[in-house]
């Protein structure tokens, strides 16, 4: 995993674009969309903020993530497990994987590198949300050991009001 610069930008729109056009045809029905999320702001200050991560394989970008400390307000009414200052609770946001890269454990690779990246950079925890329709995220997570809390309904601009799985991981005791 590496931090995206400002000469990835593109690239990252056009990789965002890929899954999007892949994935809202298929039972994931994300709703994501590249003029509203993730779209070119939301990805210009990912990378402005050095938290844009990214996977490259034989130079094309083929996974990315977003991870940070920035969540909606939902998430201070959830009652997480692993409880602690809010700088210290990463959340991963806008996780994808090339659609050919479907079944290479590049998700696992780029989740992990995350994981490491996190843990060094003195997070105790590592709490997110998936929307209800995609169950091969689902499965990601909790294959790697994170945790459902809780099931609730939140707004996103991009996809409305729906239900999210919160999930969470201790990545430091």
């Amino acid at each position: 995993m590496e931090f995206a610069t400002k000469e990835d930008a593109k690239g990252i729109v056009d990789f965002y674009s890929a899954v999007i056009d892949e994935v809202n045809v298929s039972s994931v029905r994300l709703g994501w969309n590249i003029e509203v999320y993730p779209d070119q702001k939301f990805i210009t200050d990912a990378i402005l903020n050095r938290e844009m991560c990214i996977e490259r394989f034989d130079g094309r970008i083929v996974a990315a993530a977003v991870v940070n400390h920035t969540v909606n307000p939902e998430y201070d009414e959830i009652e997480w497990e692993i409880k602690g200052p809010k700088e210290k609770i990463a959340t991963i946001h806008a996780l994808a994987v090339a659609p050919d890269k479907k079944g290479s454990k590049t998700s696992y690779k780029i989740l992990a590198d995350i994981e490491e990246y996190c843990r060094e950079n003195g997070d105790i925890a590592i709490h997110l949300d998936v929307i209800d329709t995609n169950i091969p995220a689902y499965k990601l997570y909790t294959r790697n050991e994170y945790k459902e809390v809780d099931c609730i309904k939140m707004y996103y601009e991009v996809v409305g009001t729906r239900e999210f799985w919160m999930l969470e991981k201790r990545i430091k005791l």
